[in-house]
């Protein structure tokens, strides 16, 4: 006759451990082995979607690409308007400025200019001597020292050439 065992914690787990076969998912017990030709078909069955699936992926990825890039164009053409008008103002507080500076050497005595025009670079002195009348900018170059007068109006010469030749270029 058989008797009971009643065995608890360690004991019972142990030799349920040596005695029983390790448990298997019902579908390792189900299924047989894979066969190359059966792996072959499964794989030929799910190649269109997976082609799908990354034309998808790939679709989307340049829909996100020119998402971004159509944001940055914006951007940049943003910072082209911004950059154009201020680049406008700039331009606008310029000729204000030389309008001013040339007023300025207008209303001065020559002998007065001269010393201050003297003093300008040669394109600064030369672009105030050729915005005032004949009259004027003769009466500053007569007062000026005989050799700065000579490289001023060499100067204004070689800027007003200059821009003729730009201007009949660009027509």
């Amino acid at each position: 006759m058989l008797v009971p065992l009643r065995l608890t914690g360690a004991a019972a787990f142990a030799l349920g451990a040596v005695l029983l076969p390790p448990l298997a998912s019902a579908q390792e017990a189900e299924a047989p082995p894979a066969r190359p030709a059966e792996i072959a078909l499964y794989c030929e069955a799910i190649r269109d979607e997976a082609q799908e699936a990354r034309a998808r992926w790939q679709t989307q990825a340049l829909a996100d690409i020119e998402a971004r890039l159509e944001e940055r164009l914006a951007d940049l053409e943003r910072l082209r308007v911004e950059v154009e008008a201020a680049l406008a103002r700039r331009e606008e507080h310029l000729r204000q400025a030389e309008e001013g500076i040339v007023a300025i050497y207008a209303r001065m005595r020559p002998d007065a200019a001269a010393a201050q025009l003297a003093a300008l670079d040669a394109e600064m002195a030369s672009a105030v001597l050729a915005k005032l009348g004949p009259r004027q900018a003769s009466a500053i170059l007569n007062e000026m020292e005989p050799g700065r007068a000579a490289q001023l109006a060499r100067t204004a010469t070689e800027t007003a050439l200059t821009d003729a030749q730009e201007q009949e270029q660009s027509l």
